[in-house]
């Protein structure tokens, strides 16, 4: 039971990692966003996260999948 509820644990960490990564190069990638001066935080992150949710959900999915199989993997090699 503690290898699996590492595993999942480590899912949840890198995939809360590369939604953000995910979420900010696809908000950003190739485009130049010129913010207006009153813009706060809480809108920018509405922009790059809950607004694209949708579409950023099922790619941070998978690459969280194969971050934790990576470190599974070298975890077990080291033990």
């Amino acid at each position: 039971m503690n290898k699996v509820r590492k595993v999942i644990i480590t899912f949840i960490i890198t995939f809360i990692i590369s939604y953000f990564i995910f979420g900010y190069l696809k908000s950003n990638f190739g485009v130049v966003i010129h913010w207006i001066p009153e813009a706060t935080v809480w809108d920018k992150f509405r922009e790059y996260y809950i607004r694209t949710f949708s579409f950023n959900i099922l790619p941070s999915a998978i690459m969280a999948m194969i971050f934790t199989f990576i470190i599974s993997l070298v975890n077990k090699i080291k033990n």
